[in-house]
């Protein structure tokens, strides 16, 4: 969506992501194709849901390793969909999110050639974006040679240039850190690679006009609705010097 910024007197227009955490966190039970519906028909320009593997190799979406006391990955499909026939495979996520959202799949443990499979065989016109904690997935899928977009997720306060410099040895163009580690210094080092950053999880406007200040491209967040309600309310969004990230 298209904001426009004012910050120590200059105002900017600002293409800002705004994506809905966990397959549409608050659209309806996280990660399945009921919460991906409510999205979809409230309008989410984009949605980060979480995909796994099952034992006999199928591609799923669920956000814990486990389902009850068992491990997913040590679950066959008909298990799992026996136990929880609300876990989606990716591919009927696909079909449903069609080319209404993006989709940023966030690859907590699957093999890289079959999600290189699926979205060769899905061939979505959609802004996809594929991300991990994992840089050896991520340069790994890289080499399938499917072109969407690559992002290094971070959790921790590493060091500004260390971040960037690992999130490119991957092949990623998105840095996906946690909201609380964006400084200015990361943020002048993201630019200067080339990179979009993207923060999570974003929950309050007051995080957000933190974010907006520190000049971050989106956020993932669990309160889309009253994100954009915030972000649609005002003409020009201020964010001033006490909003700006320390550098």
């Amino acid at each position: 969506m298209l904001v426009k910024l004012c910050q120590d007197g200059h105002t900017e227009d600002r293409d800002l992501v705004l994506v809905s955490h966990r397959g549409g966190k608050g659209f309806g039970s996280e990660n399945t194709l009921e919460s991906l519906a409510g999205a979809l028909e409230y309008g989410v320009e984009m949605v980060e849901t979480d995909v796994r593997m099952s034992a006999d190799n199928v591609a799923l979406i669920h956000h814990s390793p486990f389902l009850g006391l068992r491990l997913i990955s040590r679950m066959e499909m008909s298990e799992i969909r026996e136990k929880a026939p609300d876990i989606p495979t990716l591919e009927e996520y696909l079909d449903l999110a069609a080319r209404d959202c993006g989709l940023n799949l966030e690859i907590k443990n699957c093999e890289p050639a079959l999600l290189a499979r699926v979205l060769y065989r899905y061939n979505t016109a959609l802004p996809v974006l594929v991300s991990s904690f994992d840089s050896d997935f991520l340069k790994e899928f890289g080499r399938t040679g499917i072109e969407v977009e690559i992002g290094l997720i971070s959790q921790y306060e590493l060091a500004d240039k260390r971040s960037v410099r690992e999130a490119l040895s991957c092949g990623a163009t998105t840095l996906l850190p946690v909201s609380y580690s964006v400084r200015q210094d990361l943020m002048d080092a993201a630019c200067e690679a080339g990179m979009r950053v993207i923060a999570w999880t974003v929950n309050s406007t007051s995080t957000l006009l933190h974010l907006l200040a520190a000049g971050v491209d989106g956020v993932i967040t669990d309160t889309y609705r009253e994100l954009q309600a915030f972000l649609t309310s005002k003409d020009i969004i201020s964010v001033g010097a006490e909003n700006a990230a320390a550098g």
